[in-house]
Parts: structure tokens; sequence; C-alpha cells
């Protein structure tokens, strides 16, 4: 079987094997800017010509070299205290709601809410507009946007921006500690600021929110996984990221000739890297459909990999490893009320419409308990 294609229908090329859909992510002559794509619609010119996602060097590199420091790992893990009582306050609030709640809507969704909102320190009031605004400023990460898809996310970044343009007028020069002041101290322009927030929030709000969920309903699915989240998180969540990650399709542009699996891929030509297809793909994990939360072995390219790895992945897996491990100690026996869930609507992402469950519940002894049981 070719894992390299071409679909007339969208006129791209697909790539569903790892070996090929790394080549392309690590590879030199690809672009991730729209305005080279031949899927995107001319509208794209309206979004941020600065979002370091849709640059390509020598942009990006230097976008990235200064945003970097403030996702290292040891920045991130300063944070894991903090994340796990927003966490906590989160578990405490779904608990108060009554059941049925939505494992999405009332839990996924909040806590990296909470944790963007604490990072930019914008207070409840921001909170509020990036909660409004998310759901729509994340259709700029689509592959193929319609030109509804462009409109909205060019409506729901205006009003981000709106927001927070006051507030980097207050903050510029000064000596905060929070994200925005930090990148304020930097050679990034305001500009260059401003869209480094709204792509915290278009990839770091839903995507995370997604991964909780997602991940949630897989454990539901499969309880007797639990023990191995509790004994070792972080490998936890790799295997939950390989195969429930949020992110299903990659698009890039070919800007020069290659030669992908033995097809040539013509300068020009969009490629859709099924990063889901190759997440599934047996030359490199034995088994591969099945979620084994001891699997050691290979990394995946559930963040991508190469330039464009997810500059937010450590902060995405520590808030999947609190969110998870703190969930599951408290309801072990929680489940989903429907058998058959209720996934989006989107062939880019991986991503729950809605997931109601049942709490079934608490536990107050911890995850100790569970290991042993």
């Amino acid at each position: 079987m070719s894992h390299v294609i071409w679909d007339e229908s969208v006129k791209a090329f697909r790539i569903s094997g790892f070996d090929e859909a790394s080549a392309v992510l690590r590879g030199q002559g690809w672009s991730s800017d729209p305005a080279n794509s031949p899927l995107v619609p001319a509208d794209v010119t309206q979004l941020p010509s600065s979002l370091m996602l849709f640059t390509d060097p020598p942009d990006h590199t230097r976008l990235r070299r200064l945003v970097a420091p403030a996702f290292s790992a040891r920045a991130v893990e300063a944070f894991r205290g903090r994340v796990g009582l927003i966490v906590e306050s989160c578990l405490d609030q779904l608990e108060d709601a009554g059941e049925p709640v939505d494992l999405l809507a009332d839990f996924g969704y909040l806590v990296p809410l909470a944790v963007i909102a604490e990072l930019l320190d914008v207070g409840v009031e921001g909170a509020e507009v990036f909660l409004d605004q998310t759901p729509d400023l994340v259709r700029l990460l689509e592959v193929d946007p319609t030109p509804d898809d462009v409109r909205l996310a060019v409506t729901a970044g205006f009003e981000v921006t709106m927001f927070l343009t006051p507030v980097l007028a207050r903050r510029k020069g000064g000596d905060g500690d929070d994200f925005i002041s930090q990148l304020l101290r930097t050679e990034l322009t305001v500009d260059e600021v401003m869209a480094t927030c709204v792509l915290l929030l278009a990839a770091g709000h839903e995507t995370t929110a997604n991964l909780i969920a997602s991940g949630g309903l897989a454990l539901m699915q499969h309880r007797d996984q639990l023990p191995a989240l509790h004994e070792n998180p972080s490998r936890a969540i790799d295997e939950l990221v390989r195969l429930e990650g949020p992110v299903r399709i990659i698009g890039r542009t070919a800007l020069i000739d290659h030669e992908l699996g033995g097809v040539p891929v013509p300068q020009g030509s969009a490629v859709l890297i099924e990063l889901d297809r190759a997440a599934r793909d047996e030359r490199r994990w034995p088994d591969a459909e099945r979620l084994d939360l001891t699997r050691e072995g290979p990394g995946n390219l559930g963040f991508g990999t190469g330039i464009h790895f997810c500059l937010g992945a450590a902060l995405a897996r520590l808030e999947a490893e609190e969110a998870l491990t703190r969930f599951f100690s408290r309801y072990p026996n929680a489940h989903a009320l429907t058998g058959v869930p209720q996934w989006r609507d989107s062939g880019t992402f991986h991503a729950l419409a809605e997931l109601p469950i049942t709490l079934a519940g608490r536990n107050n002894s911890g995850p100790d308990r569970l290991r042993e049981s």
C-alpha cells in the first residue's frame, strides 16, 4: 500500500506513512505559509502575517528564538504546582454542578482557559473573552478553510486583539513577570507579541481541551489502563497524544520538486500530512491500533516535528497530565452516558462535540489505592 497518494477530490497529496510524514515536517523546501497553498482562500491575507505557525524561515527562525524561552521545559515545569491548583478548582466546580456533566465543556475547556488567562494575567474579563472567541479563532488552523472559516476566524481575532491592545499598551516597558510582559521585553514588535498571544489561544486552548476530553473518553473505554496512567503520566500522555491527538492533518506546500515514498511531488503541490494515520503506521509501532499506556518506544508526530514542532507541547502535556491524573484519581468510575460519542465535523481536528458523563461517585483515597487494585 502506498503511503503517498494523489487525492483528486481535494487536489492535494495525502501522506499517511510515518517516515514520509516525518520527511516533510523535518525537510527543507516546504512552506507553512497559507499564502503559498492552493487550498487556502485568498481571504487568508486578512489573517495576521506574523503568526509563527504560518511563517517560513528566516522569519520563523527569529520569532521562535525570541518566544521559545517562555515555553522551555524548565519554565513550564515551574508552573506545574499552579496548574494542579487550577485543575483541582475546575474539578470542584465540576462536582458542584450536579450530574450529568460535559467533560469537554465543563472541564476540558476550562483547564487550559484558566491556565492561559493566568499566563497572560488577564483576569476573569479576559477569560470570558477567550472562552467566547477561541471556538471561532481555531478555525484559522483548518488546513482547507472555507470562506466562512476565514471570516469567523478574522472576526474572533479582531475581538481578541481589541481586548489585548490596551493590555499590551499598559505593560510595555514594565517589569511584570506575566507572559505578555516577558515578550514585550524581547526584540519582538508589539504586533508580533499580539500575534503570539492570538496563536497561544488558537493552538493552545482548543487543542489542549480536545486532548483532555478525547483522552478522558479513551480511558473510560479502556479502564484497565488507569493504573498505567498514574504510574507514569508522562508516558501515558505520549500514547494518548499518538492515538487521540487533537490534530488530524497538517498542510504544507512544496516549494521545490520532491519525491516521497517513490512518488513525485511537483513544486507548488499541496500535501496533507495525515497525523492520525501516520500514528497507526505498523512499520513503526507493533499493534499500532491498540491503546497501551505502558508502550515504550519511538516518539510520535502528535505535536509535529522539525522547525514547527509545537512550541507549547510541554505546557499541553503538563495540563493533560494534571487534568487526567487528578480527574481519574477523584472519579475512577466516571463513564460516558452515550454509547456513540459525538465528534465535531472537521477534517483537520480530532475533537468531540460534547461528552456527557456521570461521575459515578468520588474516590477519596487517591491514586495509590487505584494502583493497588
